[in-house]
């Protein structure tokens, strides 16, 4: 078991997402209550940004938060916020269990959209709460498990991924998809394609508060990071530095990528799921979702509505 920290956060707990120069954002806020993952991802930006991401930090001053918190809310509206920038949010549930607690909070928080982002399959608190708050959002990452085998290691296998995503949903929670990294590998259309078609018997759309497409990118600060893990497929479809300095697929393949996922999942599950891009400017946004004004305000409105909506 890796060494972990506890202690007082210093700095604000709350901070928008960071979003790239040119891509439109979409609103979301990021609550930080810890550091780390156990996972191993090759693509984890976290391998860049922390000394040691392995080795957990969790903060003590929960009441300092709570503040914040409460200020923050009290001066935004159709705020959309989440636990899952610096760590996994469920990932380090059976050492320091906080999701129940999260739950309680944000319940009394009704204005706010609280979403759990995760890979794990730790979500028997959740289970355990009698009336789940109409809204709190539990979120997984998602890739075809061929992917996910190489690239997601010592992360929960996408069929545990699965059935945790059915439990929380069956128990009334509002759920999250994102696929993000999408990535370009051999025969990545077919692997898409049946994951999309399992995801349709097991995923009520009506439940479904946002889902995400958001295509490989990283910058030149994780690329060492990549290079020395033998056999990743991140290198397979050919990537350029873009304008806001991280490694992207050339436009025509995001394309690519965006409207095979978009048109998989209107047909599969709903024509009225509430997709949306991740990093993306506002010319791409326009080509795969010209419906959607590529505006910030716009994009967060439709999604806090969105989950709000969404039938329990």
């Amino acid at each position: 078991m890796e060494p972990q920290a506890t202690g007082r956060k210093a700095g604000p707990f709350i901070k928008h997402c960071p979003c790239s120069p040119g891509s439109v954002s979409c609103g979301y806020v990021n609550l930080n209550l810890q550091e780390g993952c156990p996972y191993d991802c090759s693509y984890c930006i976290l391998q860049a940004y922390l000394e040691d991401k392995s080795r957990p930090a969790f903060y003590t001053n929960w009441d300092d938060m709570e503040a914040e918190l409460r200020g923050f809310l009290a001066a935004n509206r159709e705020v959309r916020i989440g636990s899952g920038e610096l760590s996994d949010s469920l990932a380090y549930e059976a050492r320091r269990p906080t999701a129940a607690r999260i739950a309680d909070l944000f319940g009394a928080l009704p204005e706010a959209v609280f979403e759990f982002k995760t890979k794990s399959d730790a979500v028997r608190a959740l289970l355990r709460i009698a009336r789940p708050p109409a809204n709190i959002v539990v979120s997984w990452s998602l890739n075809p498990a061929a992917l996910a085998r190489g690239e997601e290691r010592l992360a929960p296998s996408l069929a545990r991924r699965l059935r945790a995503l059915a439990a929380v949903q069956e128990r009334g929670y509002k759920v999250g998809i994102h696929f993000d990294p999408l990535v370009l590998f051999p025969g990545w259309q077919g692997h898409y394609r049946e994951l999309v078609r399992t995801l349709s018997r097991l995923v009520r759309p009506d439940r479904v508060a946002w889902w995400s497409l958001g295509a490989l990118r990283f910058p030149p600060t994780l690329r060492p990071h990549i290079l020395r893990r033998e056999g990743s497929r991140l290198f397979w479809g050919e990537l350029i530095e873009g304008d806001d300095g991280k490694f992207r697929y050339f436009t025509p393949l995001r394309l690519e990528l965006f409207r095979f996922l978009r048109d998989e999942l209107r047909a599969r599950l709903s024509r009225e799921l509430p997709l949306y891009l991740c990093m993306e400017p506002a010319t791409v946004w326009h080509e795969v979702f010209p419906e959607l004004p590529a505006q910030e305000g716009a994009i967060n409105r439709y999604l806090y509505r969105s989950a709000l909506a969404a039938e329990h």
